[in-house]
């Protein structure tokens, strides 16, 4: 028999749903076919022995949507075929990667490659959601010690309720509050992300709580599935765990240097520390060991410094944050700048302000769509004091955090009728020693602000860290610097407004993090968020009252949708004849809309007065200067408005006879004339009879 199919089918939340492996790429080392509805993905798993130069666990984990999944066709006219991965699939990977790599044993070294293959998409059942699943079952299929299941489920609101969510969901809105993403076991977390509309932070504790429950489903799902296929058998591995004795020689040979390191927060000490570690060890162990062993040995100093003294380091207590430094309109001639400093982290953000047509098109698996929205993050190596490569391309870190970025900014976003503007943030990493993505929030705030975007509140952002012991107690490091990072337990991101939560983002070193923990960093942070927007506040209180004289001005009319066609004319001529012979960029909606942006004002009102012409409504009796555009034998058309002409007859040019037309008027002179009146056809009598007007005499 050619294949050798397991299928478990399952429902949830009445959706069908099923996981299969055998019959799809036969010669990976663990293949899964799930479904979820008529949504379809494929897992592959494959491992490979480790690489003794690393220092890390080299797992990758890719998520590739096809557009082919949802029937669709790259709207690009020059590349139908997908290349590199859009932010958005960047992001999932991250996600599910964020979900599992805290599940490996901590000296697993094996390299591991999971892809993940969007292959059907019925736009109703969201394929990240069943991909978190589908991974958890794969890995435990494989040869790796995972230390599975662990399920992934979507948290939102519907009618005020927190229910579960299976469908894509848009970016929060006041109609979509909340968008959480939580990985776990159903006992802890392992991965969350979330976006949310300013949500008080009971409401988002009462969806991570129910989160947990709502993992059971699926984590049954995959138990039941694991039970009808044959065992896997796990691989041993080559630990690369530091062995006790160097730990023991090397504590011995430092003493209290390790500690006197540790506190100075001088990255020489450390150097010159390994360097002789190197120099009295050289031949007994390997360079790569004798610096991991060193690494031990300041996060063992680290944490018994933090438990016993309930002190960092840096001599800051636990709930302290860095000094702040808040400043604005620092580049001369950009739209907005934001300068945040929180210790060494320091961030410069940059806002500039475009029309609607500079929006950004976004072409994937779901479609075509437009974002007028979007923050970057740009971290080079002087940041971190280093030397190093200079690429074009941003690092899977830096779209990450730029995306956190965006993510914390949007419930505060004026919409587009509010505000017609195009906004881009970039925010240049100045310094990085711990949580520069939520400096960057900070940042864009001030850069907004100091743009003149009435965005609706100030959002600031803190991340904290954590220190555990052997049983079970905590520490929180409010402002979590770059050494508790790195030798810390988690990493925990939120961000927000006075009034609630807008952005999550956590990921942990243990297996998982307890429902205590969660909550008591909810509790602590918000006490630091509103430190940190007092800050702000002292710097900038409010949105300037109007736009950078930098930025382009913006004026706005609405036409009547039937004359959208006419303003912008065949192949977009009449468009383009407008913008020439007024300087100004115009920019029309489908619903009629027509903004107008310009650097010079004159430009603007030039563009105003013709467009005005568009949305003109003729009432009887009213007059008007218009142009007269064709003479006939019976009198003359003239334009009272742009495409809007009325019959001047020869009765109503003079009250004396006329015999000829053309004795009192001329093609693209301007006239005054009354509107008589108005026939059920639309039609026009106009009289110039009584009014000043160069045509009441004969030349």
């Amino acid at each position: 028999m050619l294949f050798n199919e397991k299928k478990y089918e399952f429902e949830i939340d009445g959706r069908k749903c099923s996981f299969s492996t055998g019959k799809l790429a036969l010669k990976s080392e663990s293949s899964i076919l799930a479904r979820m509805g008529d949504t379809v993905i494929t897992v592959n798993v494959n491992t490979a022995p480790a690489n003794s130069d690393a220092g890390y666990f080299p797992m990758s984990v890719e998520y590739i949507e096809k557009f082919y999944a949802s029937g669709k066709i790259s709207g690009s006219r020059f590349v139908k075929r997908e290349r590199f991965p859009s932010d958005d699939a960047i992001l999932k990977g991250r996600m599910i990667d964020r979900a599992v790599r805290c599940r490996f044993p901590h000296d697993y070294r094996n390299e591991i490659n999971v892809i993940v293959t969007v292959m059907s998409y019925d736009e109703d059942n969201d394929p990240l959601i069943l991909a978190i699943n589908a991974v958890s079952v794969a890995l435990m299929n494989s040869s790796a010690p995972f230390d599975g299941p662990v399920a992934g489920i979507r948290m939102g609101m519907k009618d005020g309720k927190i229910v579960p969510i299976y469908e894509v969901m848009d970016e929060v809105s006041k109609e979509n509050e909340m968008n959480y993403i939580l990985g776990g076991d159903g006992e802890i977390f392992s991965m969350i992300d979330a976006g949310c509309y300013e949500i008080p932070e009971d409401k988002v504790l009462e969806a991570m709580e129910n989160s947990l429950k709502e993992m059971k489903p699926w984590l049954d799902a995959q138990k039941a599935f694991l039970k009808e296929l044959p065992e896997k058998e796990k691989a041993e591995y080559l630990s690369f765990d530091v062995p006790e004795e160097l730990l023991t020689k090397m504590e011995e040979f430092l003493g209290d240097r390790v500690k006197e390191n540790l506190l100075a927060g001088d990255e020489n000490l450390h150097e010159t520390a390994k360097e002789d570690v190197f120099s009295n060890f050289e031949g007994q162990y390997t360079k790569q060991a004798m610096a991991e062993a060193y690494d031990k040995l300041q996060k063992k100093a680290l944490r018994k410094y933090v438990l016993e003294t309930d002190t960092r380091v840096d001599g800051r207590k636990l709930d302290e944050i860095r000094e702040v430094s808040c400043e604005v309109g620092v580049l001369p001639k950009t739209h907005g700048t934001g300068l945040f400093t929180r210790g060494l982290t320091q961030t410069l953000t940059v806002a500039t302000l475009g029309s609607l047509k500079d929006a950004k098109l976004v072409d994937d698996m779901g479609g075509e769509g437009e974002k007028r929205y979007m923050h970057y993050y740009n971290d080079l190596p002087f940041a971190y004091g280093d030397v190093g490569r200079v690429s074009l391309m941003p690092s899977r870190r830096a779209i990450g955090h730029g995306a956190l970025g965006e993510k914390a900014l949007i419930p505060v976003i004026p919409s587009k009728e509010e505000f017609p503007y195009t906004i881009v943030v970039m925010s240049e990493i100045q310094g990085e020693n711990g949580s520069s993505s939520m400096a960057s929030s900070c940042g864009s705030s001030l850069a907004l602000m100091d743009a003149g975007v009435p965005i609706r509140k100030p959002v600031a952002g803190i991340a904290f860290g954590l220190i555990t012991e052997d049983n079970g107690d905590f520490k929180l490091l409010a402002d979590m610097q770059g050494v508790e990072d790195f030798y810390g337990d988690m990493d925990f991101k939120i961000t927000g407004t006075r009034d609630g939560v807008t952005a999550v983002q956590m990921d942990t070193k243990l297996s998982g993090l307890s429902f205590e923990v969660v909550k008591k960093t909810f509790e602590e942070s918000k006490k630091v968020r509103y430190q940190i927007l007092d800050i702000m506040k002292a710097c900038i209180e409010a949105p300037r009252e109007k736009v950078s004289e930098n930025a382009p001005k913006v004026a706005t009319d609405k036409i009547p949708v039937s004359k959208i066609g006419e303003l912008i004319g065949p192949g977009g001529k009449n468009i383009r004849e407008l913008t020439e012979t007024t300087g100004a960029e115009i920019s029309v909606e489908e619903d009629g809309t027509v903004n107008v942006y310009s650097n010079d004002q004159e430009s603007i009102d030039k563009a105003m007065k013709i467009i005005s012409g568009y949305s003109f409504v003729p009432k009887a009796g009213e007059i008007y200067d218009g142009v007269v555009k064709t003479i006939t034998d019976y009198g003359a058309f003239v334009d009272i408005a742009p495409g809007v002409a009325g019959l001047l007859h020869v009765s109503e040019i003079t009250n004396d006879f006329v015999k000829d037309v053309h004795e009192f008027l001329k093609e693209g002179q301007e006239v005054r004339v009354k509107l008589l009146s108005v026939d059920r056809e639309g039609k026009m009598k106009l009289s110039m009879k009584g009014l000043a007007s160069t045509a009441d005499k004969k030349e």
